[in-house]
Parts: C-alpha cells; sequence; structure tokens
C-alpha cells in the first residue's frame, strides 16, 4: 500500500511539473515548411507594449539570442533581407490571471480531561488569488510581410528574477518549448 502511495505522489509530481508552459501552434496546412531554411528579424526591435517588466532591450536581445539559437539547432539560419526564405517576429503580451484552490473543508472534535468538556469545529473555504502571465508569441510570416506561415505560442506564469542567469534560463526553455513545435507534423 505504502509503495502503491509514493508511486502516485511521484507521478503527481512528475506530471505537474511538465504543465509550467502551455503550448499552442497554428498554420497555414498548405506552406511546405521544409523550404523554410533562412530567415531575418521583420523589424530590428520588439514591439513596445508599454508595460516596463518586457518593454527592454535586455529582454529584447536575450529572446532573440534564444530563437536564434534554436533555429540555428534546426539547420535553418539568419541570412540579409534579401536572401531570407521568411522574416520572424515576436511579441511577449502580460494578462491577469485569477486561480481558484477550490473549496476545502475540514471537522475538528477534540474532548477536554476527565469527560466533561468537548466540542466539534466545522470549517470551509476557498482561496482566490491572481498573478500575471505571460505568453510568448513567434511568427513566421512570408516575404510580402503580412503572410502568415506558422505562429507559435507559449504562455507561463510570469516571474521577476533578482539573478539574470536565471532570467535568460527561463526565457530560453519558454522560447524551446513553442518552438520545438516547427516544423508541424
Amino acid at each position: 500500500m505504502k509503495k502503491r502511495w509514493l508511486w502516485m505522489v511521484a507521478m503527481a509530481l512528475v506530471f505537474s511539473g511538465c504543465s509550467g508552459i502551455r503550448v499552442n501552434q497554428d498554420y497555414d496546412p498548405a506552406q511546405q515548411f521544409g523550404r523554410l531554411k533562412s530567415y531575418a528579424w521583420l523589424s530590428e526591435s520588439q514591439p513596445v507594449t508599454g508595460d516596463p517588466r518586457i518593454d527592454s532591450s535586455l529582454r529584447d536581445s536575450r529572446t532573440r539570442s534564444a530563437v536564434e539559437q534554436q533555429l540555428r539547432a534546426k539547420g535553418i539560419k539568419k541570412v540579409d533581407d534579401a536572401d531570407a526564405a521568411f522574416y520572424l517576429r515576436y511579441e511577449f503580451v502580460l494578462r491577469k490571471k485569477i486561480e481558484s484552490s477550490g473549496t476545502g473543508g475540514s471537522v475538528g472534535f477534540g474532548r477536554a480531561s476527565h469527560g466533561r468538556y468537548s466540542g466539534v469545529g466545522i470549517g470551509t473555504g476557498t482561496s482566490v488569488s491572481d498573478y500575471d502571465e505571460e505568453s510568448l508569441i513567434i511568427d513566421f510570416v512570408g516575404r510580402d510581410s503580412s503572410t502568415l506561415y506558422w505562429r507559435g505560442t507559449g504562455a507561463q506564469r510570469y516571474s521577476e528574477y533578482k539573478d539574470p542567469d536565471k532570467a535568460i534560463k527561463s526565457l530560453n526553455k519558454l522560447v524551446k518549448k513553442v518552438l520545438d513545435q516547427f516544423p508541424p507534423k
């Protein structure tokens, strides 16, 4: 019984650890993704959101570096605009989210010494909290700058890090998860 309980707890931890980043993709099924072997950035800087937490040149250069590294690993190289098979753009979006822990309950019973006093307590409660969720959207766009070939999105709980290495690691993980979906299968 104890081994079974430990196994169930271990599996729950494994599956909960995999749920940190949610990814999705949309694409043109008629597109021949095998011919997309070179790209250029559509713009030289990230779109301005008005939120200073994500509007920074540090975050822009880190995001571009992570995207370029992932695409290079897939054999897709960065080239000059004139030689690009497609253009690349990205955007971050922060949204306020609300989560609830569900309803919980408890019942307690107590008795004092010599059986003279006793009591029963019942408690219920729901925990509600808000948090920021960041979404990264990466678009592969045609040379006409308006035809969307592929869009990958990844969403996770937003965190601010005091250590730049942790911020870079988190961003690299998000970019990798999004681009792991490309090319679509």
